[in-house]
């Protein structure tokens, strides 16, 4: 809370910026790089909340150069600010300025602006280290869209750590304003509609997260856009629209933690022993409210579907399904939800421990191996699985494989152009015995004969010589006809109307010509 003295300070020099024209505001707007664009009230704003930061940090030497400046527009001279009552005081803005710092501190500092001090929550990724940039208030734009800047400065020891350490990082945090900023830490969260971009480079970014889940986006990395150069003034520009409550967004120097990291340090840490996970289930298999039975575990992890290589799992959960640590932390560096993948509970890095149960089981049996079976006491074994069945089906040996072949009838249905010598068969009279079809032998490789029926309705009830083959015959262009006996054929047409022609080395002569007739 501040004190009277230092509530009149600042409403003295707020009653004297109201006193500028555009242009002296401008000029004084220009002096800190700020943005210059809009009406009269806005300018005046943009200058009231950059004071009143500078004041609240305790960057008391630059707050009282700022304030100098705007006096010296209006020859006028304001009273000296009383003794500041902050506890912390903004080292590292004031050493980004003066460049005379030698090392990099490894808490974050507390980091204001209008409504209070913004921290944003913890991530085991990610350890902020110092704010290269001062914290910018992004105004509620409901039609409109908006944009602020943000410059900074890397000294000559953050230039050389920047070029040579890939873990050291230049990242843009931006939070909701919630109301409760100051008494509680934020979560990362972009404007819906935003574009990001650094030394006019667009970021690309995925500035978003997950739908519908606060706390799952990322900070943008810039370090790839940033000019690694001592006293170089970098720029970055954010730009909203359509945005229903205000932001902040702020520039910080990051250290990154590796995902190898963090495996590491769960294996130092403490572990689920293998006496604890059995003492639980003699527990729960004793337990006479409830029926205990063999269960199946998978040695996949869920997430990865792949054999687990670090099996850990959260001590406030109850199962002892685990999953691989590795792509756990992987997944929740792109998307940080903190959710369990077995039972969804929340959980935290700092609640994750190494099974050392599970870890014996994967130890001591194949890689192959998918999943074993766990009794309620503990003892487990090689779960069953489906290749076994296929011992019981029987092989057949060389000396019945006559026994595995079906014999199939006739498949063949003849055709009646197919024609031979053989007998026809009157309709009028039933067959006898020796005229019907044998039957084919298995051993026999031939077909039987087609047997030709004669359609033309004769009452002749004595059986007719074989008929004829097809003969070839010169047409002349009158049709002849048919005369004389049943068993003779003329002019080529056969007694049951099928013309024929003659065989023989017959040839056709110029004029003629060659067909076949069936009726």
């Amino acid at each position: 809370m501040a004190s009277s003295g230092q509530a009149s300070e600042l409403q003295s020099l707020t009653a004297l910026v109201k006193t500028l024209t555009n242009v002296q505001m401008k000029d004084i707007l220009r002096s800190e790089f700020l943005p210059v664009s809009g009406v009269k009230t806005t300018l005046q704003l943009r200058i009231i909340d950059y004071f009143e930061r500078m004041y609240q940090s305790g960057q008391m030497e630059r707050y009282e150069n700022f304030k100098r400046f705007i006096c010296s527009f209006t020859n006028r001279t304001l009273p000296p600010a009383p003794a500041a009552t902050h506890q912390y005081q903004s080292h590292y803005n004031s050493s980004r300025q003066t460049q005379t710092k030698e090392s990099l501190g490894s808490a974050m500092p507390p980091q204001p602006f209008s409504n209070g001090r913004l921290t944003f929550k913890e991530s085991p990724f990610y350890t902020i280290l110092e704010p290269l940039s001062s914290t910018v208030e992004c105004k509620v734009r409901e039609q409109t869209r908006d944009s602020v800047d943000m410059k900074f400065t890397l000294n000559t020891a953050t230039a050389s750590r920047l070029q040579n350490d890939p873990n050291l990082r230049v990242m843009v945090y931006c939070a909701a304003d919630t109301g409760l900023n100051q008494f509680s830490k934020s979560d990362i969260a972009f404007p819906h509609q935003v574009e990001l971009k650094a030394n006019l480079d667009e970021v690309k970014a995925n500035l978003r997260g997950l739908k519908n889940k606060p706390g799952t986006t990322r900070p943008a990395d810039i370090t790839n856009y940033t000019r690694k150069k001592a006293g170089y003034v970098n720029q970055v520009t954010m730009t909203f629209a359509l945005t229903q409550k205000k932001f902040y967004v702020v520039v910080n120097l990051v250290q990154r933690r590796p995902v190898e990291d963090l495996v590491a340090e769960l294996k130092d840490r403490k572990i689920i022993s293998k006496d604890q996970v059995l003492r639980e289930m003699r527990n729960r298999a004793e337990d006479a409210d409830i029926v205990a039975t063999s269960t199946v575990m998978s040695l996949k992890c869920p997430l990865s579907t792949l054999r687990i290589q670090v099996p850990c799992r959260s001590i406030i959960c109850t199962h002892h399904q685990c999953f691989d640590a590795s792509s756990f932390l992987q997944l929740q560096e792109q998307a940080p939800t903190w959710t369990c993948p077995v039972c969804n509970k929340s959980t935290s890095f700092e609640s994750l421990q190494i099974d050392q149960y599970v870890d014996e089981i994967l130890r001591s049996t194949s890689p192959d191996l998918e999943q074993v079976t766990i009794e309620p006491h503990g003892a487990w074994y090689q779960a069953k699985t489906d290749d076994s069945q296929n011992n019981d089906i029987p092989t057949g040996s060389a000396d019945d494989d006559d026994g595995d072949f079906i014999e199939i009838g006739h498949l063949y249905t003849p055709k009646l152009k197919r024609e031979d010598g053989s007998d026809s068969i009157d309709l009028h009279a039933t067959p006898s015995t020796q005229n019907r079809i044998p039957s084919v032998p298995k051993s026999s490789q031939k077909r039987p004969a087609p047997q030709v029926i004669d359609l033309t309705g004769s009452d002749d009830e004595d059986e007719e010589p074989p008929r004829p083959a097809k003969r070839q015959a010169l047409g002349t262009g009158d049709y002849p006809s048919s005369h004389g006996s049943r068993n003779s054929l003329r002019n080529g047409f056969s007694e049951n109307g099928v013309l024929g022609f003659p065989s023989g080395s017959e040839s056709l002569s110029p004029g003629q010509s060659t067909f076949y007739i069936d009726v």
